[in-house]
């Protein structure tokens, strides 16, 4: 799902979107106070390892299996 952050900068609060497209971007108000002038925020992801195994090759993890849980 395309979901972004965005940070009002008229009451500075940060909020999720949905945006599919560029032009989705550009109608995004802010959900605390109605603004538009809000910008969007560089967030890292976050994951869910969850239980199982998770390996490779090559420099991350060169060859082993690592199990969590």
């Amino acid at each position: 799902m395309p979901i972004y952050e965005f940070k009002c900068e008229k009451c500075g609060k940060i909020f999720e979107a949905l945006c599919f497209t560029k032009e989705d971007e550009k109608d995004v108000r802010c959900i605390y106070c109605g603004s538009k002038d809000v910008t969007k925020e560089y967030s890292s992801f976050a994951t869910s390892w969850g239980r199982g195994f998770i390996g490779g090759s090559g420099s991350c993890g060169g060859g082993r299996g690592f199990g969590f849980g």
